[in-house]
């Protein structure tokens, strides 16, 4: 078995996914769009699985990396320092960088709505 997807559901999901693409340089895969509705955007990086940002008017709730169930999304990055520069170059706040027990290094941002990503360089 393998994952094909994340859904993540977002108050504007054209914005949303516009930021993704910009600032984290996915790319877009596939649209969906309907008359009156906004878009349902698929992403995807040079290979893994598919980001799915689909529109909702549901409030989000706090999002906390100890919280339970799904807390973060990994992306994983050659050198996190040079990455961590380019992001905030573009006003992304990386935070809570440090080297763990098994010699990778980790580091946290928010997108736009809230969501926790985590940058991981191996």
């Amino acid at each position: 078995m393998n994952v094909e997807h994340i859904g993540l559901y977002a108050a504007d999901s054209g914005a949303l996914a516009a930021w993704y693409r910009d600032v984290l340089e996915l790319r877009v895969v596939s649209r969906i769009e309907k008359p009156g509705r906004p878009p349902i955007v698929f992403l995807q990086g040079a290979s893994g699985a598919i980001l799915e940002i689909l529109p909702t008017q549901a409030v989000a709730g706090d999002r906390e990396l100890d919280r339970p169930g799904f807390t973060h999304l990994g992306l994983p990055v050659a050198n996190l320092d040079t990455e961590k520069a380019r992001l905030e170059k573009q006003g992304v706040e990386v935070w809570g960088v440090r080297s763990t027990s098994n010699g990778w290094t980790i580091g946290y941002l928010r997108d736009p709505e809230g969501n926790i990503l985590e940058l991981i360089q191996r």
